[in-house]
């Protein structure tokens, strides 16, 4: 057993601290309680490795955050945590700048400490599990992908179309990337007799996919391809290089199927052939990793994307275990195999481009920056079931792993707008990969409004470092924020699955916070709910409401702006109050063109001095105006009356 990582170790009355080893940790002794720092764990984040009692509650953390309801410090370096056990355990998280963040330790009596070392990577099944690497990516990438709206049907003129309605709308926002999906390759239509990468489709891109890359580039965006690159369709290439594939024991394709897949809208052709593809390449060959490098060398290198989302891969570490004997080298096992073509595929984009990979393809952690979760969604209350619960299952991952895709959001008619909020704000709260997926220049405007809000992907973590329950979905995700210069708060989304109106409660216990008055203001109706402590709102079925919850401070205060969904997380970026002047004021980072509302909380016995601030009930409200992106000072004049 390691040294104790704990240092200062102090008891509450002064008294000496007793430790003792156990065969998994120690055990301190301390009459009257006790409080220590925790050594180590710089990357550490507070948080619980098993549901509490609140099965209904879900946190996570933007900063260094605190919660009474966590019990465990994790490390994604180390993936060891330190669970304690202790009555009247406080863990508090205390920033220490580049340096990571150190904890204090606090309980009322006696502690018991265990270490779960190998927690990723024994206890939650990620045997190739490393600490995510964010130096290149600190948070998910947020932009558009063209499937959802043009399937099959996408061409050079529509993704130009919406280039150029990101660039002037949505990239101020945070809207980053363009992402070009199926049907840019081979004759472009078709599922596994389309498998073709290194021929594009001149009906619909007849200038070429670098053409694109270039445009997209032009307009201030990145631009991001779609490819199954462990497959392909080229009879040819079959006939005269057998040594790039895979084959079955009877010499013919794993992608040849016996029985027509079960899709009646597909073409009879291609019923008769794998979707991925109707071939697919044996990673372990040097034929065919010289295939995969100048593959993506074109890609990459020579069209300029710098991301890509590689699909169809969930299965592909168990066709090559499946096939083992017939590999060109059957040492390796089906993952082992499966990682050795992405390692020259990731080799060649290098850490500075983006590999998505799409989906469930957990063999590839450590390999991929993003992977799909789920399965794909669709544009129906049905439709975006997985999203949903991959997000429950597989949440504690992100950040931690890899970045993780619940697939793409849609906001359009005939979705209606309630159930389209309930989306974006799921996705937007949970610091997930984001990438809508509409016909961007024809949304009107309340549609639009839902992503303005969401983008950029806020750098959120997990707090329950385990699955959700799939079945009883947990309600409400509280997003704990701590921002240095302007103070720390909580978002919290309060989710309704079923379809009959629910009441949800919040109180400062249910949200592992200190007992007090709080603030609660509701994000998308932009109104106060109200003073107090506990806080009951009706959610109606298939909706949701997002409220922030702030400390009563018993004067004016800061109590978050309109401009994204975590309230100010992103771009409040300073907030002070003079007793001396009764002045509120701050810097905040403005998105040019939408107009900026910072909201404070007036109590009684204050009001507004200031004409240029309009009062709502006892939340006042400033409007900011900016041409361009930038930072604006702003001040509210109070006086007591």
């Amino acid at each position: 057993m390691p040294r104790i990582p704990l240092a200062n170790v102090r008891g509450h009355d002064g008294r000496e601290v007793t430790v003792e080893t156990t065969p998994t940790g120690w055990y301190l002794r301390a009459a009257a309680g006790l409080r220590a720092e925790v050594r180590g764990f710089r990357d550490g984040i507070a948080c619980r490795l098993a549901p509490g009692a609140d099965t209904e509650v879900v946190q996570l953390g933007c900063g260094a955050v605190s919660s009474a309801l966590c019990n465990a410090i994790y490390s994604p370096s180390a993936d060891t945590a330190l669970v304690f056990s202790a009555d009247g355990l406080l863990i508090e998280a205390h920033p220490k700048g580049r340096a990571g963040t150190a904890f204090v330790v606090s309980c009322a009596g006696p502690m018991t400490i265990t270490v779960v070392e190998n927690y990723m990577r024994l206890h939650r099944g990620l045997p190739w599990y490393r600490a995510m690497n964010r130096r290149h990516f600190p948070r998910p990438p947020a932009g558009w992908c063209s499937w959802y709206y043009y399937y099959l049907s996408i061409n050079e003129e529509e993704v130009m179309r919406n280039t150029d309605w990101l660039a002037e709308n949505l990239r101020r926002f945070g809207c980053e990337w363009v992402q070009i999906d199926d049907g840019w390759q081979g004759r472009g239509e078709g599922y596994g007799t389309n498998r073709d990468w290194f021929v594009t489709c001149e009906r619909d891109f007849p200038r070429g996919m670098k053409f694109c890359a270039d445009y997209i580039r032009r307009k201030g965006m990145r631009p991001g391809l779609w490819c199954i690159p462990f497959t392909q369709s080229n009879e040819q290439m079959w006939r005269e290089k057998p040594e790039l594939f895979v084959h079955r024991e009877d010499g013919g394709s794993p992608g040849e199927l016996s029985e027509p897949l079960p899709y009646e809208w597909m073409p009879e052709q291609e019923r008769r052939v794998d979707w991925a593809g109707r071939y697919y390449l044996d990673a372990t060959s040097p034929t065919a990793q010289d295939y995969l490098g100048r593959l993506f060398r074109m890609i990459c290198d020579e069209w300029g994307y710098e991301y890509v989302k590689i699909d169809a891969q969930g299965g592909m570490a168990a066709l090559y275990e499946a096939h083992r004997t017939r590999l060109a080298d059957p040492s390796l096992n089906g993952e082992r195999a499966y990682r050795l073509g992405l390692g020259v595929i990731k080799q060649v984009m290098g850490p500075k481009r983006f590999l998505l990979n799409c989906a469930h393809g957990f063999s590839s952690v450590g390999l991929c920056e993003g992977i799909r979760i789920g399965a794909d969604v669709g544009l129906s209350w049905e439709g975006m079931q997985p999203a949903i619960n991959s997000t429950l299952q597989w949440l504690f991952l992100n950040t931690l792993a890899f970045y993780t895709d619940p697939d793409v959001v849609c906001v359009r008619e005939p979705l209606p707008l309630e159930q389209a909020r309930l989306w974006a704000s799921l996705v937007g709260l949970t610091g997930q990969l984001l990438m809508a997926s509409d016909k961007m220049y024809e949304l009107p405007e309340e549609r639009v409004e839902l992503l303005r809000r969401i983008y950029p992907v806020a750098d959120i973590h997990p707090m329950e470092i385990y699955p959700l329950d799939l079945e009883r979905r947990p309600g409400i995700f509280d997003v704990k924020i701590s921002k240095p210069g302007v103070g720390s708060w909580d978002v919290v989304g309060l989710f309704n699955w079923g379809e009959e109106p629910k009441v949800l409660k919040l109180t400062p216990g249910r949200l592992g916070l200190p007992a007090g008055c709080y603030v609660a203001v509701d994000f998308w109706r932009k109104e106060l709910l109200g003073v107090g402590e506990v806080f009951e709102m009706e959610v109606r079925p298939q909706a949701c409401r997002v409220v922030s919850i702030w400390r009563e401070e018993g004067r004016p205060q800061f109590v978050g702006t309109s401009r994204h969904i975590t309230c100010g997380a992103d771009d409040a970026v300073s907030v002070s109050w003079s007793d001396a002047s009764q002045v509120l004021s701050g810097v905040a980072q403005v998105v040019g063109g939408d107009p900026y509302v910072v909201w404070a909380y007036v109590p009684k016995g204050w009001r507004v001095a200031d004409s240029n601030v309009t009062m709502k009930g006892r939340l006042a409200e400033l409007v900011l105006h900016r041409r361009r992106n930038g930072r604006v000072r702003w001040s509210m004049k109070f006086d007591r009356g």
